[in-house]
């Protein structure tokens, strides 16, 4: 029962994220203009390399935690102690670090790496400095929503999460609207919700684990036992920001902060169906890994098979519609003309990737099952050689259309080849069958109504809201076509029915 609660409050709380997202954003854009916009979407990829300071440190004490909690002793109490003491410190001192380099180099970020044109340098550096201050505050913040998380107090941290997004995202409209639309308002009052984030996160820690007041010392004696496991987590974490950050990164240097803004924009559409298919995966993950653990491998396949065909309708239908009518999207969206234009390109081939990337991520949940990760950090490690150069070439030599179609695809390729080479090491002669059964019926369904669809030639000549709805009705209607032709799905829905019919 707690498993299912936690599993429907993520799913909650990141539905919950990406509506507010979707609300607020051409709110900003509205009030504080493309290039102010920009800085926020600059904001927001500093915040993804902070991933890099973590060093594996906030997954260990979530594992350590619930270790902490399930002992019926308090045998380890001492010992635990001192870990989460020692690992504070460390988060602390990185945190001032990160805090003091960024205002460092905020003027040098402002005039040599981002392209402005006509905000304030003074301003544009200020605010840089307050990202840096952020993102300390908020790398702390991550320790101890990582020990609630340990803590199986995922129902609580879904509903804090969630009120702190609205103080964050709509808190700030109201600013913005009586106050002022300077960029530096923004900012500020982000800055002020980052402190209280974190003294509600880690009073709510103590008051869970019980260990006494917080204190100040190392002890490498402490964390000497856990480095293996946070090291291996942070070599594969660090992987994985380079591979899907990097474009980023460079971009912010090369486009225009207003262009920066736009691609912001796009980064956020296409990204919204890995933080849709996300919830599923932290279900699957732990359950798969407990049915191998208990030698069940015949019920850990079917899982599988079963999250597979469900992420692939939930997926495809999303990918389809947003791919297609990307420009009719970022138009009902944002009501930015301009942006729309810009980014329509750029949002079709990042969603197409990120939709192959969603599927194909199945394969290292069948490695994670199995406890071998040894492959995936092989095969991240290669892939990072050989990508990076590329990525670097596409951004400068293409901007934004290079790095999206470089994104697309490299996730193709790990999709044909690595995925059946994963497949055929754990489980041999899984791959045609996951292919031509738990997918394929979906993505030619998909295909074959995005056809009819082109072919009926829609009008999308309305107002805006009218054109958002509209793609919403296309959705939910494909959507439905995928959960029929999905065997899985088509179960859901029949068992819906049934207990209608029953109640009734």
């Amino acid at each position: 029962m707690t498993l299912k609660r936690n599993i429907i409050a993520n799913y909650f709380s990141q539905f919950y994220v990406v509506i507010i997202g979707i609300i607020t954003l051409p709110l900003y854009l509205n009030y504080l203009g493309n290039e102010a916009y920009g800085l926020v979407g600059f904001f927001a990829l500093m915040q993804s390399w902070m991933m890099l300071l973590d060093m594996g440190i906030s997954p260990t004490l979530s594992r350590e935690v619930a270790k902490f909690l399930g002992e019926k002793n308090n045998s380890r109490f001492s010992e635990f102690k001192s870990l989460l003491h020692s690992l504070e410190f460390i988060f602390i001192i990185l945190s001032l670090i990160v805090a003091i380099v960024v205002l460092l180099i905020s003027e040098w970020i402002s005039i040599h790496w981002l392209k402005v044109e006509t905000l304030d340098l003074v301003t544009v550096s200020y605010c840089i400095t307050l990202m840096g201050i952020m993102i300390g505050i908020r790398f702390l913040s991550s320790l101890y929503r990582s020990g609630i998380s340990g803590s199986e107090r995922q129902v609580w941290l879904s509903i804090a999460n969630s009120i702190i997004i609205s103080l964050k995202f709509i808190g700030v409209i109201f600013i913005l609207h009586f106050i002022s639309s300077d960029v530096r308002y923004f900012f500020q009052y982000q800055l002020i919700i980052a402190i209280l984030e974190l003294l509600i996160l880690s009073f709510k820690f103590y008051k869970i684990i019980e260990i006494g007041r917080f204190r100040l010392y190392f002890s490498y004696k402490a964390i000497k036992p856990i480095l293996p496991f946070a090291m291996g987590i942070a070599y594969t974490a660090g992987i994985w920001v380079l591979l899907t950050q990097l474009d980023k990164l460079l971009l912010s240097g090369i486009l225009p902060l207003d262009e920066y803004g736009y691609f912001a924009i796009v980064a956020m559409a296409a990204n919204g169906i890995l933080q849709l298919s996300g919830p599923i995966s932290k279900a699957i993950l732990p359950r798969m890994t407990s049915l191998y653990t208990q030698k069940k491998e015949a019920d850990l396949i079917k899982v599988y098979k079963k999250s597979t065909q469900l992420v692939s309708v939930l997926v495809l239908s999303i990918v389809a519609i947003v791919g297609f009518y990307s420009y009719e999207l970022l138009y009902s969206w944002t009501g930015n003309i301009e942006a729309s234009i810009w980014g329509k390109d750029i949002l079709f081939w990042y969603i197409m990737g990120n939709g192959i990337l969603a599927i194909s991520a199945f394969q290292y949940y069948l490695q994670f099952a199995y406890g071998e990760l040894k492959m995936h950090v092989q095969y991240n490690t290669i892939s990072v050689l050989i990508s990076v150069p590329i990525v670097i070439w596409a951004a400068y030599s293409y901007a934004a259309i290079g790095v999206a179609i470089v994104w697309f695809v490299f996730r193709l390729i790990s999709f044909l080849i690595w995925v059946p080479i994963v497949h055929h090491k754990f489980v041999p002669g899984i791959h045609k069958d996951w292919i031509m059964k738990d997918i394929f019926p979906v993505f030619i369904t998909t295909i074959i109504f995005m056809l009819i669809i082109n072919y009926v030639n829609l009008s999308f000549e309305y107002d805006r809201i009218v054109i958002f709805l509209l793609l919403i009705a296309i959705g939910l209607i494909l959507l439905i076509l995928n959960s029929f032709v999905a065997t899985e799905g088509r179960k859901m829905i029949m068992k819906i029915i049934m207990k209608k019919k029953n109640d009734k």
